[in-house]
């Protein structure tokens, strides 16, 4: 089976793909009808698309050692010469995953053709595999083994991520010598970690060494089928340590490969925890409303309550820091900042993890020259003054205790639990910015620290796309009270001063009046501004933008229906074929809503707002403006020889009125616009009607 045909024959869904390609032929091709022989051309590869099935793509021949029993559960295969095997086609569905290795292990597999990609499983709408009768890089895809595919018999996910965790392994695996330390580690962390079974650990170590160990390079005594037993047994068990401190791995690239079977290295600390909550408590409303909760106030108005986490985020540079040391200043000394105030003074720990130490006392002067806080109310504690440069990371429970112990110092000092300031988060942790789980141990450290009424400000960079919050996890912010995002503005900026917008990207426990955008100055000299926002355009600009386009429009239009009117009046088009053309060309000229959007810089949401709101009576206005800037001297607003033309097209309009139509009526629009009247605008026409009944009556009644 390798024709288009014969894949049609056998209902398998395929798609044309371009010759000696992958990318499948036509715009929105995964909404098109399958299993079409007409949409085929000669020479177009055949495209499966994985509606029903799913395609375990092997990008890692390592792969190949630890995939002989799945391959023998009901699939076929195919592949390329230089490549054979290496799609293992199942009927069914599955979701779609896709494992690579972690980039500290780069020197391990830099050597692959397709580096540190291993393996996916690719299944679903809008995915497609290269099938059989194909040809990719000019080499011929086939078969190496067809039978009709059937649905995995067993856990297809759980079994998959065995074969990558034990090919990264492989990969990652030692010379003569370390192979025993490194087996032992692995078996241990299994057991310690994954809470794996002896005889579990027995059956993957031996396989992994058999799979790994060229026969050239073993010993006779190098059997290892007893490592789940050593494991349980043994009195010096190894482990993390080992595989970094004596074999140079490096723990995030071992951290990564465990997780890959669902084992995170150092969390046990946290299921002790939990583990010792045996029953959840739960109220009655009666009840819970007359629990001890202190309603939380305000310490910066508007803004930021007590017992709350709050995030400002944006790009490098913008002005993140200079914000947030303005605004905690006014924290630990009362006061006003912008907009907001401060009513009274809380103590306020400055973490920086990133700023050079000196710099930070450049910032800091130009607030303290007039008024400094009371001692205790504003402290630093800087990563250039700690021992070996280095602020503990903050993913970590030593890092988090450590802080939290200033913290009490500081309560204890001024009676007040201060604001805690994390400056930034890249550079407090090493956590993985994408991955929610990394994140985790720190969220929930910061919901801990709010339970113990700290307020804490973490500052991070933003992810991508406009306004698009903090970066990497969207999680980060899931228990975020207030998120601020802030980016410098260039436009209407003052000479010598930063500029910036702040936007709310989350802001719980705030009324929509107080999180709308705004603009800030400040001349690094300890005072900040508020100013009028340049990007906050008023409406009557977008109007008067939708005015200006929509005339032009017009003007388009009324030149092209002027000569098709005289085509239409000569016999040249029928009325149906006028009418096409007449939407045809109207669709060429006039922007469409999304095009008018962008065109003004907003949201098709705002255009349509101001369209179904506004516009009309703003429309109205503006022709009216126009009309009169033309209209005679004597401040009629309809013009004489307007009224009179139109008087002249009443009486032709009534002398020969269409069939059906009253004798005395008065003509339509589309029959003046035919006429095509020299001193009526075609906008005015019922504006016209009205003045000439005035004037029939006055003048002729």
């Amino acid at each position: 089976m390798k024709t288009p045909q014969e894949y049609i024959e056998n209902k398998y869904p395929i798609i044309p793909c371009h010759a000696n390609e992958r990318r499948p032929i036509g715009k929105e091709w995964e909404e098109k009808e399958t299993g079409k022989l007409e949409r085929f051309s000669p020479g177009d590869n055949i495209g499966l698309h994985l509606l029903e099935h799913i395609d375990i793509d092997v990008d890692n021949p390592v792969c190949h050692k630890f995939l002989s029993q799945i391959k023998q559960r009901g699939c076929a295969l195919y592949g390329r010469k230089s490549n054979p095997e290496s799609h293992l086609l199942f009927l069914g569905k599955a979701e779609f995953k896709k494992w690579v290795m972690h980039k500290t292990l780069k020197p391990f597999y830099d050597k692959f053709r397709k580096k540190g990609t291993i393996l996916e499983i690719r299944s679903g709408k809008g995915l497609q595999s290269i099938a059989p009768g194909s040809v990719i890089d000019d080499e011929e895809v086939r078969w190496d083994r067809y039978i009709e595919p059937k649905e995995y018999s067993g856990d297809l996910r759980k079994d998959i991520e065995l074969v990558v965790f034990a090919t990264m392994l492989s990969i990652i695996y030692p010379d003569k010598g370390e192979r025993d330390d490194f087996c032992y580690a692995i078996a241990c962390l299994l057991k310690k970690w994954g809470n794996w079974n002896e005889d579990k650990i027995n059956k993957f170590i031996f396989e992994l060494s058999e799979a790994s160990e060229p026969i050239e390079t073993r010993s006779k005594d190098d059997k290892r089928d007893d490592l789940g037993l050593r494991a349980y047994k043994g009195n010096t068990p190894k482990g993390l340590p080992t595989l970094i401190n004596q074999m140079n791995y490096p723990e995030e690239g071992i951290k990564d490969i465990f997780k890959v079977i669902g084992i995170t290295i150092g969390k046990e600390k946290e299921e002790e925890k939990e583990k010792k909550i045996t029953k959840l408590k739960m109220f009655d409303w009666n009840e819970y409303l007359h629990l001890d909760i202190k309603e939380p106030k305000f310490i910066v108005e508007r803004l930021f309550k007590t017992k709350s986490i709050n995030f400002i985020s944006g790009p490098k540079g913008n002005g993140k820091t200079e914000w947030t040391l303005g605004l905690t200043d006014t924290i630990s000394k009362g006061g006003d900042f912008l907009s907001y105030k401060v009513h009274e003074a809380w103590p306020v720990i400055y973490v920086d993890g990133e700023m050079d130490e000196y710099d930070l006392i450049e910032r800091r002067i130009p607030y303290t020259e007039q008024e400094s806080p009371e001692p205790g109310y504003f402290n630093i504690i800087h990563y250039a003054q700690q021992v070996d440069q280095t602020i503990p990371d903050i993913k970590f429970e030593h890092g988090q205790k450590l802080i939290e112990e200033e913290i009490k110092i500081v309560k204890q000092m001024t009676g007040k639990t201060p604001v805690l300031v994390l400056d930034n988060l890249r550079s407090l942790s090493n956590y993985k910015e994408n991955d929610s789980d990394d994140w985790r141990p720190i969220g929930v450290w910061l919901k801990d620290l709010r339970a113990q009424d700290v307020v804490s400000i973490v500052i991070d960079h933003h992810g991508k796309g406009e306004n698009a919050g903090p970066r990497g996890s969207s999680s980060k912010t899931d228990w975020a009270n207030v998120s601020i995002f802030i980016k410098s503005v260039k436009k209407g900026r003052s000479e010598g001063k930063m500029r910036m917008e702040i936007h709310f990207d989350k802001a719980r426990g705030l009324r929509p009046d107080e999180t709308e955008d705004f603009e800030c100055e400040y001349g690094f000299d300890g005072k900040w501004t508020l100013e009028k926002t340049q990007s906050a355009l008023t409406e009557e600009h977008y109007l008067e933008q939708i005015y200006q386009q929509r005339k032009i429009e017009f003007g388009l239009m009324r030149t092209e229906e002027k000569k098709l009117d005289k085509d239409l009046q000569k016999g040249k088009i029928t009325k149906q074929i006028y009418n096409k053309l007449r939407k045809a060309h109207a669709k060429e000229v006039c922007k469409t809503q999304q095009q008018l959007a962008d065109m003004l810089q907003i949201s098709v949401g705002k255009l349509n707002q101001l369209i179904n709101g506004s516009y009309e009576s703003y429309f109205i206005k503006r022709s009216n403006e126009e009309y009169k800037q033309s209209r005679q001297p004597d401040g009629s607003f309809v013009t004489e020889e307007a009224i009179k033309e139109y008087d002249k097209l009443v009486k032709e309009w009534r002398l020969d009125p269409p069939p059906n139509t009253d004798v005395n009526s008065l003509p339509t629009e589309a029959w003046l616009r035919v006429k095509d009247p020299k001193h009526i605008i075609p906008m005015n026409y019922k504006q016209t009607e009205k003045a000439w009944s005035i004037w029939t009556q006055k003048d002729h009644g």
